[in-house]
């Protein structure tokens, strides 16, 4: 090992810090919707299938991906720590808070398929209330973004299964939030591809 300053070891890039600027997550319906392999298309622009729908604008939160792990250890007689761990469970999730009312915030917090729900002529779209929904599962995108022109730089997660497992309360008032949902989706791994998801940056 040769000799070297510390900037040399320490190797620091400042074009390495992403900061994603805005975002989207984009939805659709599993077993429909294709799994999607790559988002790279020409001169800086993504290709996305159109089966999926954009959830269009949501809170300046934006998007918060968490991992909830569970071990399992094995410790000896007379050991001060563990002896062999194991990773028992490892959850995805993605939490948002979209801004828009529409037909696909409302298949999210119904947990329900409206795609054959029609505006009727008189301009009213409605839907009754079950008492027993199915679980409805999706196929899921986030995508943000940072930089511009050629420092454009793409995030992207895909989910393969996801269902709704949170939702906050609906509020109606006048304050400073307008109607919201505010919801968390868990993956799980897709039956046939046998993984969770991928990861895409380019």
């Amino acid at each position: 090992m040769a000799p070297a300053s510390f900037e040399t070891v320490a190797a620091r890039n400042n074009s390495n810090i992403r900061k994603p600027l805005k975002g989207t997550f984009l939805l659709g319906a599993f077993g429909t919707a294709p799994i999607i392999t790559t988002l790279v298309a020409t001169a800086g622009q993504i290709e996305v299938p159109n089966t999926y729908e954009s959830l269009g604008w949501i809170s300046e939160d934006g998007l918060t991906f968490t991992r909830d792990r569970e071990f399992s250890d094995v410790r000896g007689w007379g050991s001060g720590t563990f002896l062999r761990r194991d990773i028992r469970t490892d959850d995805h999730s993605v939490s948002f808070t979209a801004l828009e009312t529409k037909r696909l915030t409302k298949e999210l917090r119904e947990n329900r398929d409206f795609s054959a729900v029609e505006m009727s002529a008189a301009g009213e779209w409605k839907f009754d209330y079950l008492t027993r929904p199915d679980v409805k599962y999706w196929r899921g995108l986030a995508i943000g973004v940072d930089g511009v022109g050629s420092t454009l730089f793409y995030l992207a997660k895909f989910y393969h299964r996801l269902t709704v497992s949170e939702m906050d309360d609906e509020a109606w008032s006048d304050g400073d939030d307008p109607l919201q949902y505010n919801v968390t989706m868990t993956a799980e791994p897709d039956p046939v591809a046998g993984v969770i998801g991928t990861e895409f940056m380019f």
